[in-house]
């Protein structure tokens, strides 16, 4: 009975232990498969930062490819192999917002302007937040500042190597050379127009570099002495261009005020403009040896030509004057040493239209000028593109003298050395030896009335009644002609306001280089007596830039052969 009870007892006893057993072996299932998900949700987060983080990364490195970060550009220089700009290794602040904790942004926008110092605190936290992978936070910092925020210890902020141009020579040949933007591609000038040249990485890694005609140490002769003349007649600015003249290379040239291609982001409107290629200007009297050139090569006029200058000339409600009248007759070869508007306006009716517009279309002056860079005017005639079919009589007696008709001083510049080269035409070039191995010739006038034309010029100089007499440097033989004219504003012409402009060239028995200077409404001083014409503004101009830039070149006067010349004879 009792064992019986006993057994009973034991039975019960364990069957309670078996169901405890039961439920802790539940107990642990359940902690060890909750365990298990927790290390499963770990590490699916772990996994997926990573993914996230090689995605960012990912997407940075893909900016990088697509916005071309690694921008180096080759080097320009003179023709003489001085650096006029290059590319200098510089480093950006970047950083890639998704890489930043969000608690972590206030705080670090805060120290990183600490470090920058003319950072905005605002502007950077604004692009800390960006949902974006890459974003710059300050273009061009230095060592020191990127050393102290790499202290910060956040791997979403870093540097990037980058290319940043320069110009070592400042504010000289800007207009030449033009800039680039924050990204160094090129926005103006020879850095616009040959922008993909230098660019190419294998025109670089063979360190090749773009060779212009320009010899920098002419060109700062050049904005010496022009922005000195403008200087000192408080003139609004200035053009001037310096030319080889048997390989149509410039030398120099340049358009005033300048500005500094270092500090795009300083550019003004005013020092923007390229007065030299964009500008058009009427020109007045340096025109009329393009008219001489005309009227002799078609020979309508010679050495013993003459024409009435006694008294004004009339024509409808227009009256034509000179500023220096000799109120008699005049040969050819003084109508043009005394610059006289009366006797070229009755060579432009001899003349007519339909040779006029001939030799326009020959010299290149009916449409826009061609040179290596963007910024280029288009020439007009009596306010309207070149339409001859609606001229006047009058605008063709005008255009004789320079008036009505607006060009770019580059572009007169081309059609004055076409009739005093011999009589070819070819556009300047700012590219050395562009026309090495060119020998095609286009034809403008025959060569003897280019000879005749020089000699014509060059009695204005040297005559010391000729209105180019203060151009003259003894030993060159400087011949050219000056050229003064009413300023045009909006088909109004301003009494008060003008543009003077002289063009010579040396020496005239064979012509080697040219100069040309224009200044923009210059003020009246005591030095010159109160004129301001390009006789008493421009023409002393020229002389101070051959006076210095001659020995530079190694060219030596040679009187002799000089004096040979001016007795020389228009027939001969």
């Amino acid at each position: 009975m009792y064992n019986n009870k006993e057994n009973l007892y034991s039975l019960k006893l364990h069957g309670y232990k078996k169901n405890r057993c039961l439920e802790a072996i539940g107990r642990l299932k359940f902690f060890l498969s909750c365990l298990f998900f927790g290390f499963f949700l770990i590490g699916f987060k772990i996994t997926n930062l990573s993914i996230l983080y090689n995605k960012n990364i990912l997407e940075t490195n893909n900016y990088f490819k697509k916005n071309n970060i690694y921008n180096k550009r080759a080097d320009i220089v003179d023709r003489n192999g001085v650096i006029l700009a290059t590319s200098l290794p510089w480093d950006d602040l970047c950083a890639n917002p998704r890489l930043i904790q969000e608690e972590d942004k206030l705080e670090l926008s805060k120290s990183i302007a600490k470090i920058l110092d003319d950072s905005n605190e605002k502007e950077i936290y604004k692009k800390l937040n960006s949902k974006k992978s890459f974003v710059y936070l300050k273009r061009s910092i230095t060592p020191k500042q990127y050393n102290a925020i790499e202290k910060l210890k956040q791997h979403g902020i870093f540097k990037l190597k980058k290319y940043k141009r320069y110009y070592p020579h400042q504010e000289h040949a800007s207009h030449i050379l033009g800039g680039v933007n924050i990204d160094n591609t090129g926005i103006k000038g020879i850095e616009k127009e040959y922008d993909k040249i230098l660019r190419d990485k294998n025109f670089i890694n063979q360190n090749k570099k773009l060779n212009l005609s320009i010899d920098i140490r002419i060109q700062k002769i050049l904005d010496d002495k022009l922005g000195a003349t403008i200087s000192k007649h408080k003139a609004l600015g200035g053009a001037g261009i310096i030319l080889d003249i048997k390989n149509s290379e410039i030398l120099a040239m340049s358009s005033l005020p300048q500005f500094n291609p270092n500090k795009m982001s300083k550019l003004t409107k005013k020092k923007e403009f390229n007065k030299t290629t964009s500008g058009v200007y009427e020109l007045g009297s340096v025109f009329k040896s393009l008219t001489i050139a005309m009227a002799l090569d078609k020979e309508i006029v010679n050495e013993d030509t003459i024409y009435d200058a006694t008294e004004p000339l009339k024509e409808g409600k227009y009256t034509i004057h000179d500023y220096h009248p000799q109120e008699r007759h005049l040969k050819i070869s003084e109508c043009i040493t005394y610059s006289s508007n009366i006797c070229f306006a009755q060579v432009g009716q001899d003349l007519g239209e339909k040779n006029i517009v001939e030799y326009i279309n020959k010299m290149g002056l009916n449409n826009k000028a061609e040179i290596e860079i963007p910024e280029i005017g288009h020439p007009l005639f009596f306010g309207n593109i070149f339409l001859p079919s609606r001229w006047k009589k009058t605008n063709i007696m005008t255009f004789s003298y320079g008036h009505g008709v607006a060009v770019s001083p580059l572009q007169f510049v081309n059609a004055f050395t076409s009739v005093i080269n011999g009589g070819n035409f070819r556009n300047s070039t700012l590219i050395k030896d562009k026309y090495l191995n060119n020998v095609q010739i286009n034809r403008v006038i025959k060569e003897e009335t280019s000879y005749k034309v020089r000699k014509l010029l060059r009695k204005v100089v040297s005559n010391k009644e000729g209105s180019g007499d203060k151009a003259n440097v003894p030993g060159y033989s400087v011949a050219g002609k000056t050229g003064t004219a009413i300023k045009n504003y909006s088909n109004r012409y301003n009494n008060n306001k003008n543009i003077t402009s002289f063009i010579g060239f040396f020496p005239s028995y064979d012509p080697q280089f040219l100069v040309f200077i224009m200044v923009d409404d210059p003020k009246k001083i005591k030095e010159t007596f109160n004129f301001v014409t390009g006789g008493w503004v421009a023409a002393p101009t020229v002389k101070k830039i051959i006076e210095e830039m001659s020995p530079m070149l190694g060219i030596l006067p040679k009187k002799q052969l000089d004096k040979n010349y001016n007795h020389a004879s228009l027939n001969n």
